[in-house]
């Protein structure tokens, strides 16, 4: 097995602009070695909405900065810096970052090949692929 270790400085992380103003930087993904893992932090500019989704693999999300309203599922709760989620595979989800500053996450996949369906069309694209967009 091809062992690897990196240092990753946030300027340095690989950045994926998703529409409506998301950006995603990518942490531990395919490209530097991982294997059972994709992770990255999410930027959510005030007022806008990650809209509801799901994933084909275990999902952790991580409020770095700000303030965001997450609804799993059926619930919703108000979430700041250090809150966390643990989402199953197959729950719809949405972020809005509700508060006053840019939102920052740290989300992390339970597996390097995760995929997204969008709730609202029923499409599934791959994380980080041309169709993996917010609509504007």
């Amino acid at each position: 097995m091809d062992k690897q270790a990196h240092f990753l400085p946030f300027e340095s992380l690989p950045k994926i602009s998703r529409g409506n103003g998301i950006v995603n930087y990518l942490i531990a993904t395919k490209k530097v070695g991982a294997r059972a893992m994709h992770t990255g932090i999410s930027m959510l500019p005030v007022g806008v909405t990650a809209p509801r989704h799901s994933h084909n693999a275990e999902e952790q999300v991580t409020v770095l900065e700000g303030t965001v309203r997450i609804t799993l599922g059926d619930q919703e709760q108000v979430c700041g810096r250090f809150d966390s989620t643990f989402i199953s595979a197959g729950v719809e989800h949405e972020i809005v970052n509700v508060g006053d500053d840019t939102a920052y996450v740290l989300v992390v996949y339970g597996s390097p090949d995760v995929d997204r369906t969008f709730a609202a069309t029923g499409q599934t694209v791959a994380i980080g692929s041309d169709g993996d967009r917010f609509a504007c």
